[in-house]
């Protein structure tokens, strides 16, 4: 328990080279306290095991690349533009559970459960109070939570993060041989995760090299053994490199317009907050700044709470954390790349860390309080985004199993809105995408410059060439970038000479579809 006296509200200063106390008050686990703990975590385990609503486009391609052998695979994501361990790791897992809904999302879940493991661990060397506050913060995080339900590489990529920081303290504390290769073994399954975290690479670069240069306190030999090692690891993506240089060439981001620096701190604050909802928003800027106060308080004696600038080990992560997102803001706003949310999965680990410190160096009733909001709120919003319908794939093709005959033709105007779909048809269909393809997989190569060459009379003519005297069933999606009003001209096209009939509208999901079945002509 806490001495009395720091309990007092404390002073606050804003110092320079200051001797702080890393080590706050413990927590009072007393009986109320170790419910409201045991709580929070079981209700992060159960919410990463809890996705009622079917696969979206993004998961669904997912499945689908990585069901291919692995010629087919590297073809394929060479279309797609991403790196390939966790499309292998998902075949693997595909392979040894089934490829149900469940299934393939319990991979993730896996890997989330893992990184609030590795947070645990990695909290702890800042004392066991910031290890407490970290497990609860991130068992209930509403963004681990969120991609711990998406058969998607960003829980895989949060996991290979914390891993990675946690070499990198381990090797800075002993620079041994099997430690350092660790290290370049994360790296190297980093680098083949997801490409935003070479912008981490980078920034760890930056502070290795600045040990090197600038210190000379028994740190700057570590500094060139883990830089060393972050170079081998980050060298075998030249076993990729041709691959990597045409999805550079001709994928990019053409689903999203140009990143604006701000944009990339906006998201990120949203990011950890779960959602661009006002209860997400209100997480994301109390986490924020709890991680703030993580990275500039420290105590004195106990008591005094001082603001301080200095070059621990917080201030490392801190400076990893402004630096990544400077690197892959700056990247964005120079190539026309777009930042979403989910690329905060390079720093989310780090922010969660933080800001559990930042919670932990509060006096004790304040601290507590603070805890409650987080973890209530983080949970609550966890809830709700788990209640929530992501596609209507899966309405859609009910509606097309029932009443389909055969012969019928399947259109999808996006081709986006084709792999949510056709993963839910039961039996298979002919079908057609526009711009092209069969809606299985989107070909992002060189997409815009496909949509703009691709006319829709020869798209419709094509179409209605197949289906002769049977009828068509069109899927579409209205607002993706690119199409302007190409889905509305194939609606028209379409209904020039066949009766419409509206089966099923676009309601407030992630992704909406209108599902429109044209007769045969008689």
């Amino acid at each position: 328990m806490a001495p009395a006296a720091q309990e007092a509200d404390p002073g606050v200063d804003l110092g320079f080279d200051t001797d702080c106390d890393d080590a706050p008050a413990p927590l009072r686990w007393n009986r109320t306290a170790l419910t409201f703990a045991v709580i929070a975590v079981a209700a992060g385990v159960a919410l990463r095991l809890a996705a009622p609503s079917p696969l979206w486009l993004d998961e669904a391609l997912s499945v689908n690349i990585a069901a291919l052998d692995f010629d087919q695979m590297v073809e394929a994501l060479r279309h797609d533009g991403h790196p390939a361990l966790y499309y292998l790791l998902l075949g693997w897992w595909i392979d040894a559970f089934g490829d149900s809904d469940l299934a393939v999302r319990s991979l993730s879940g896996v890997f989330s459960l893992l990184s609030v493991w590795v947070l645990y661990r990695i909290a702890g060397r800042y004392g066991a109070t910031t290890a407490q506050v970290t497990l609860m913060v991130a068992a209930a995080s509403p963004f681990l939570i969120r991609y711990a339900t998406e058969a998607r590489m960003y829980a895989l990529l949060v996991l290979l993060c914390c891993v990675g920081w946690l070499c990198v303290e381990r090797a800075i504390e002993r620079p041994s041989p099997a430690r350092l290769m660790l290290l370049t073994l994360t790296v190297a399954a980093l680098v083949h995760t997801h490409y935003w975290s070479l912008y981490l690479i980078g920034a760890a670069l930056t502070v290795a090299a600045y040990n090197i240069v600038f210190r000379d306190d028994g740190t700057r030999a570590a500094a060139v053994r883990i830089g060393a090692a972050i170079v081998a690891g980050g060298a075998t993506l030249l076993v990729w490199l041709s691959v990597f240089g045409e999805q550079l060439r001709t994928t990019g981001t053409p689903w999203a317009d140009r990143a604006r620096p701000a944009e990339v701190v906006i998201e990120t604050i949203q990011a950890i907050g779960g959602n661009n909802r006002f209860e997400g928003e209100l997480l994301g800027v109390v986490l924020a700044v709890a991680a703030i106060l993580g990275v500039l308080a420290c105590r004195i004696g106990g008591r005094d709470l001082v603001l301080r600038f200095g070059t621990g080990r917080i201030d490392r992560a801190a400076l990893c954390v402004v630096l990544t997102l400077g690197l892959g803001g700056g990247a964005a706003a120079l190539t026309a790349g777009a930042f979403e949310a989910r690329y905060a999965a390079v720093v989310v680990g780090s922010l969660l860390v933080l800001a559990a410190r930042g919670i932990s160096m509060l006096p004790a009733r304040p601290r507590m309080v603070v805890l409650v909001v987080v973890v209530a709120l983080g949970l609550a919003i966890s809830v709700d985004e788990a209640r929530r319908d992501r596609t209507q794939g899966a309405d859609v093709a009910a509606l097309i199993d029932e009443q389909r005959e055969s012969g019928d033709v399947v259109v999808f105007c996006p081709d986006q809105v084709g792999p949510a779909t056709l993963r839910e048809i039961s039996e298979p269909v002919t079908s057609f995408a526009y711009p092209r393809g069969n809606g299985r997989f989107v070909d992002w190569q060189d997409y815009a410059d496909t949509i703009a060459d691709t006319g829709v009379d020869r798209f419709v003519s094509d179409v209605l060439t197949e289906a002769r005297n049977h009828d068509v069933w069109l899927v579409s999606g209205f607002g993706y970038k690119n199409f302007d009003d190409r889905c509305e001209a194939v609606i028209n096209e379409l209904g020039r000479d066949r009766r419409a009939h509206r089966l099923l509208v676009p309601s407030d999901v992630f992704e909406p579809m209108l599902l429109t079945r044209y007769e045969a002509l008689q």
